[in-house]
């Protein structure tokens, strides 16, 4: 018995170390590698390449990725993300992981585009947000 899978990435990250148990033990490099290529299949889904798709068809060409992010209140034009993560904090507000094929980085999801009528139920661990005119501070 396995246990109960965990939904999205993370349940990648948890059949390789459920697979990891019960296989034959891989040597630690090849494992962090199976998990790395497993990490990254997300960019392989429908969901990532219709993001890219309607990113390219509005010609929203200036994407930037988030390890190019300066951190220093830099506006940015355009920036594609999966949701790895979302907890909420005590003030109805969120704290989200932004994922692209670059780079992981925290960001805050206020509340209030969460409550949000026209998307606020879409925006969710294993969803891609495109962000445009996009600030962000350390």
């Amino acid at each position: 018995d396995i246990g109960p899978l965990i939904p999205g990435p993370a349940g990648l990250v948890q059949s390789a170390m459920k697979n990891r148990q019960f296989e034959n033990p891989l040597p630690t490099q090849q494992f962090l590698s199976d998990l790395n290529e497993a990490a990254m299949m997300v960019f392989n889904t429908n969901l990532w390449r219709y993001a890219i798709h309607y990113v390219k068809s509005r010609e929203l060409l200036e994407v930037t990725t988030l390890i190019n992010i300066n951190h220093n209140l830099e506006r940015v034009p355009t920036v594609v993300a999966f949701v790895e993560s979302m907890s909420p904090t005590g003030r109805w507000n969120y704290t989200i992981n932004l994922k692209d094929p670059t780079a992981t980085i925290g960001a805050s999801l206020h509340y209030k585009v969460k409550q949000h009528q026209q998307y606020g139920e879409d925006i969710v661990v294993g969803c891609v947000l495109v962000l445009k005119q996009v600030i962000f501070v350390v």
